[in-house]
């Protein structure tokens, strides 16, 4: 448990640390910020930081962080940090482009009606993998995009599963892994200049 909370606070203050040193030794075109709105639709609070490079290269780590608990003991608490190395096909930050990433996080869910957790809750402390990105950004106006992405990873997942949301009996633990789509992203991005 200290362990999953430790993780949790490095990942997010490395991320925020990250984003305001970045922020600080950019110059013109060569930061961007962004909002995932798939994300937002699911009422899962994300931010995302992308730094050029070099001409055809970007560094863009992304985060989500939701404590939130819904009425009727439901929750869907996560974690993630996501950093990603990209490869553009024309310049950074348009077209298309390649990435290559690792992720991280965590997930405390109950009385979700996905994944057979009706009445039942999972709770994993960290979960890792990592794998490939394809995505395009089209161009709004000199100071907006829209980005699409897809990530293909590998996941490894150590999680519990308990009998009810509310209450403490542990019915397995499960170890898994995935490999498939792991993120799929509509951003809308913001490039500082």
């Amino acid at each position: 448990m200290v362990l999953k909370c430790l993780l949790q606070h490095i990942g997010i203050s490395l991320l925020i640390a990250a984003m305001l040193l970045t922020s600080l030794l950019c110059q013109g075109q060569s930061l961007a910020v962004k909002n995932d709105a798939l994300h937002d639709a699911l009422l899962i609070p994300n931010l995302g930081m992308e730094m050029r490079t070099g001409v055809r290269t970007t560094i863009n780590v992304e985060g989500t962080y939701d404590p939130i608990s819904f009425p009727s003991s439901r929750k869907w608490k996560n974690w993630s940090v996501c950093p990603e190395v990209r490869y553009w096909s024309c310049k950074s930050f348009s077209g298309l482009f390649v990435g290559l990433n690792v992720l991280a996080g965590g997930f405390n869910m109950s009385r979700i009606p996905i994944f057979n957790f009706n009445e039942k809750r999972a709770q994993c402390r960290l979960f890792y993998g990592g794998g490939l990105a394809f995505g395009d950004h089209y161009v709004l106006s000199p100071r907006w995009g829209l980005e699409t992405k897809v990530d293909f990873d590998f996941v490894h997942m150590e999680y519990s599963r308990y009998r009810c949301g509310t209450c403490g009996y542990k019915e397995e633990d499960v170890v898994t892994n995935y490999i498939g789509p792991a993120n799929i992203s509509i951003a809308l991005v913001y490039i500082i200049k």
